[in-house]
């Protein structure tokens, strides 16, 4: 997936706040941030950016400061750092979000030891963008909606399919 279509599949799964507080329990306040966490707007200013690095387009193209799926968020461009094996590009609850620049794959590294892997979330950056889109559309299911233990292990498996496999773990 490019930063183009992920950020037209965001949108579009962009809850509306009054079927939120209508078929839920949650309160005005809750689905204000949950809305506002979804929150991607273009910048005024284009960077040209290879389509090979969707991530980096992302970052570099759209302000992704509200944004936030599951342990998800990004960095904004002047946070992006790189050392001679990963791009940092945002942060995975407490750990780094980065690029493998060896392999494209998108890893977790341990802030306190930028350089030592926690775990790999995905096999590119196309890839990880597919796996937020379906991680957001499972979260939808588990917060505003009925589904089954069963379903969400199905769902979770596919997610890890989408990230590459049974090397990869994007579902925390």
């Amino acid at each position: 997936m490019d930063a183009t279509n992920f950020v037209e599949k965001i949108s579009q799964l962009v809850p509306n706040k009054q079927d939120i507080l209508r078929n839920t329990t949650c309160s005005e306040e809750f689905a204000d941030i949950y809305i506002q966490d979804l929150s991607i707007k273009r910048k005024a200013t284009h960077t040209d950016v290879s389509p090979n690095f969707p991530v980096i387009d992302l970052i570099f193209n759209y302000d992704l400061s509200k944004l936030r799926i599951q342990v998800y968020s990004f960095n904004d461009v002047d946070d992006v750092a790189e050392n001679d094996q990963f791009i940092y590009v945002g942060w995975v609850e407490a750990f780094l979000l980065a690029i493998l620049k060896e392999t494209g794959e998108i890893v977790a590294t341990n802030w306190a030891n930028p350089c030592s892997i926690v775990s790999y979330i995905a096999k590119n950056q196309g890839a990880f963008l597919d796996v937020l889109v379906e991680l957001e559309k499972l979260s939808q299911k588990l917060v505003f909606g009925f589904i089954t233990e069963k379903e969400e292990n199905e769902i979770n498996k596919y997610i890890q399919s989408v990230a590459g496999g049974s090397k990869y773990n994007p579902i925390n």
